[in-house]
């Protein structure tokens, strides 16, 4: 004969079950965030760094770091396929979003320096040596180029040493972190995330099957 439950007992199992409902939610909503669709647009930022022409049928966000191995991998070995069969043609245009999470100067004035000189300079060869060696920002020679672009352009010192570059590491921040993302490289594709480094055959398939939608 089957053992009745008090009401304590009833109580407890209803409080577990709901907890287990309530983590089951949560963890799909983190699965839909991390290997499915985001739930809300991501938001544009004048300082994110932009490859391809707005009117693009199809925009890409890659949120990157220069210190992450496979994002500089993504640089070298996918990007310049990328640049050629989609971006250059007008059809894919690539938004990409620093992601800074630790409270390093040095790391700071990267990123600081590296979106404004986009914004407001020539950015291809900042790239280019933050994609070959990114302990640079760690030398006396980086912060002197970076105290060289401030005394260059007004614009570009107003950028770096005001407000609007460091709300925006701020803004990456809390934005990859509301999303639920937990490491780079992270891209979202039509809405679609999709976790960690992709080898170009791959991300071409990706790319088409979304244009053809």
């Amino acid at each position: 004969m089957a053992k009745r439950l008090k009401p304590a007992e009833w109580i407890a199992l209803a409080i577990s079950l709901i907890l287990i409902v309530l983590i089951a939610v949560k963890a799909w909503e983190l699965y839909q965030n991390r290997n499915g669709k985001l739930s809300e647009p991501i938001t544009a930022n004048p300082l994110d760094i932009t490859f391809g022409s707005d009117t693009a049928q199809l925009s890409v966000y890659a949120y990157v770091s220069y210190h992450c191995g496979y994002c500089r991998l993504f640089f070298t070995d996918v990007y310049p396929e990328l640049e050629k069969d989609f971006i250059s043609t007008g059809k894919v245009r690539l938004v990409v979003k620093l992601v800074e999470h630790s409270g390093n100067p040095d790391r700071h004035n990267e990123v600081r320096t590296a979106v404004c000189i986009n914004r407001y300079g020539y950015y291809g060869k900042l790239h280019e040596l933050l994609v070959t060696n990114s302990s640079v920002i760690y030398t006396d020679e980086f912060r002197e180029m970076v105290n060289h672009f401030i005394d260059s352009d007004p614009l570009v010192a107003e950028c770096i040493l005001g407000n609007e570059s460091s709300d925006y590491i701020l803004q990456i921040r809390n934005e990859f972190d509301k999303f639920g993302f937990t490491g780079t490289p992270t891209f979202v594709i039509g809405g679609k995330v999709f976790r960690g480094f992709i080898p170009y055959e791959q991300f071409k398939m990706i790319l088409v099957n979304h244009l053809n939608q």
